[in-house]
């Protein structure tokens, strides 16, 4: 989808003498692949919470989310999308739609590989990208309400933000810790430094997952400033599991954000 308008790009030096701009970089993928491994697969319904999401971040109110990067991997028609980021955008806001074609999954990958290949591609053809300073990566058919509280809490923070991700203990029978893969946050240059290309270190053992390959390439920075393995605050998903196709917002969740919320609390360096 063609910007609106067509500025200048500012310089590096410009973008890292003001305070962070966010790209709200929402990952798409309307018709899945066979071999994803996943429930919600009829492209009507994703295309309709594709749409759903879409208002709720052209209509999402505050400084942070002004830049919105759409990007698709599996050559859908994305008319209606183009659609509604013209027709439905009443604060004016700046959407780039993208098709990066490329959703092949083979028996030895998850879906995450083709995720992290669409960003590495996505992000390098985007013109927002070079108007911006920092991500903020969402899981497209998701909503997350609380963005703001957490980006406005971590600006408080002296250091420049590089990274803000939720870390996270493995319930039984999974031992170990991984990251909740649907958000996280990094600056742009972080991205090209440690995520890039990284989807070529994924397998069938340790790094099956997207939420394992995030953690293994995060991990190393903890305790660095500027670096934040948790989230400030709560910053739950509203929709549904691509994975179940069940709504976030059971009472089982409910349950488990609370305690999340107290947590943060009482024992700020537990990951739960």
């Amino acid at each position: 989808m063609a910007l609106a308008q067509h500025e200048p790009a500012a310089t590096a030096f410009e973008l890292a003498a003001l305070p962070p701009i966010y790209l709200l970089v929402m990952t798409a993928t309307i018709i899945p692949a066979p071999m994803a491994g996943i429930q919600r697969t009829d492209p009507k319904q994703r295309l309709e919470d594709y749409k759903q999401a879409l208002r709720y971040w052209l209509a999402y109110p505050g400084p942070y989310i002004e830049h919105i990067l759409f990007l698709e991997n599996s050559g859908a028609d994305l008319s209606e999308l183009r659609a509604v980021a013209t027709e439905e955008n009443s604060r004016g806001k700046r959407v780039e739609i993208l098709s990066v074609p490329g959703n092949d999954v083979t028996e030895r990958q998850n879906y995450g590989f083709t995720e992290m290949k669409m960003l590495d591609e996505g992000l390098a053809k985007s013109e927002l990208r070079q108007k911006t300073t920092h991500m903020v990566k969402v899981t497209g058919r998701l909503t997350f309400p609380d963005i703001n509280r957490a980006l406005e809490m971590i600006g408080k923070h002296p250091e420049p933000l590089e990274l803000m991700v939720e870390c996270r203990k493995l319930g039984f029978p999974r031992r170990g810790a991984d990251v909740k893969a649907q958000m996280f946050v990094c600056s742009h240059g972080f991205y090209d430094r440690v995520f890039r290309g990284s989807n070529r270190e994924m397998n069938l053992t340790d790094v099956r997952l997207v939420e394992h390959l995030i953690f293994k390439k995060v991990i190393p920075f903890k305790g660095k400033p500027g670096h934040y393995m948790r989230l400030p605050c709560n910053v739950e998903p509203v929709g549904y599991s691509g994975f179940k196709s069940k709504s976030y917002d059971t009472m089982g969740a409910r349950i488990t954000s609370r305690m999340r919320s107290m947590f943060r609390v009482i024992l700020p360096n537990y990951w739960f």
